[in-house]
């Protein structure tokens, strides 16, 4: 079996990817392959996986960008093309600054933001990905203006150039500065879910706020639209017993992902809001195919 990734190895998708494939191995009794495919964020190897035979041997692990692409008019799919098999975790968008910002707490980033229309400098990812669209949604919703700054090679540039103070703050996933949180490098001053995170319970929502951000990456297993249900439910069954393995908990846990199951059918109905809830902030950004 090919697990394809559609994004660079060594990335929190490529990780998680490989953690479960080792624990799902034994559970169905042959070698699971992981190939990773980037490019395009993302678009050239979840297309490449669509084509591939609708046999159950090639499984995508897809996340959020599935339905932001189609949008964009980058590819020539749409989600409803794929078969959902279940998803697998969610990390929320954080608001994150260097441990010695002068900004304390989101209130005061802000007002900042409000007294200094686009001086604040804020890093997300590539244009069109989820944390810019992410800064994109903090700006509206707080209504002010920001300098915000795409970087096409994803957070791992991104919490470098927040590190070495070349931006004031950046909206990538509160796992990923988690470890640097931890270091006493960076201070997250909110997190854009409906409710805390488990991994980060001290750290406010957006919602709390005053702000109803709802911002997140997620990872899910699709295959081609085709693939019998039989199949289907054969894949489900074995990964979701991986997922509920106490290896991958545990690397989960450790690395500061959160956990996020949910059924083929419910992960359906959540790629139609998703897409729906991302369309305007792309046509907003001029992002969107017209």
């Amino acid at each position: 079996m090919t697990l394809l990734v559609p994004h660079a190895a060594g990335g929190g998708t490529d990780a998680i990817a490989r953690s479960l494939a080792r624990a799902v191995e034994p559970r169905l009794g042959q070698p699971i392959t992981v190939v990773n495919k980037p490019g395009a964020s993302g678009a050239v190897g979840m297309t490449e996986g669509l084509n591939a035979p609708a046999d159950g041997y090639t499984v995508i692990f897809a996340t959020v960008e599935i339905c932001l692409h189609p949008t964009m008019g980058n590819v020539k799919w749409t989600p409803a093309d794929f078969k959902p098999v279940m998803r697998v975790n969610f990390d929320a968008a954080a608001v994150s600054v260097k441990a010695d910002s002068p900004y304390k707490t989101l209130e005061e980033f802000i007002k900042a933001a409000k007294d200094n229309p686009r001086k604040l400098k804020v890093g997300g990812s590539a244009p069109g990905t989820v944390w810019h669209l992410a800064a994109l949604g903090l700006q509206e919703k707080t209504n002010t203006q920001m300098n915000i700054i795409p970087y096409p090679g994803g957070a791992a540039p991104a919490i470098t150039d927040l590190l070495g103070g070349h931006v004031d703050a950046i909206t990538v996933s509160a796992a990923e500065v988690g470890q640097y949180e931890k270091a006493g490098k960076v201070r997250i001053l909110a997190v854009m879910a409906p409710e805390r995170l488990k991994g980060f319970p001290n750290v406010p929502t957006t919602k709390e706020k005053g702000y109803d951000l709802d911002m997140s990456t997620w990872r899910a297993f699709v295959v081609p639209g085709k693939t019998p249900d039989s199949v289907v439910k054969v894949l489900h069954d074995n990964f979701k017993k991986g997922m509920e393995s106490p290896q991958f908990v545990e690397f989960m846990e450790k690395g500061g992902f959160g956990m996020g199951y949910m059924s083929g059918d419910a992960l359906a109905k959540f790629m139609v809001q998703q897409t729906a809830q991302f369309k305007p902030l792309l046509e907003e950004a001029g992002l969107a195919k017209k």
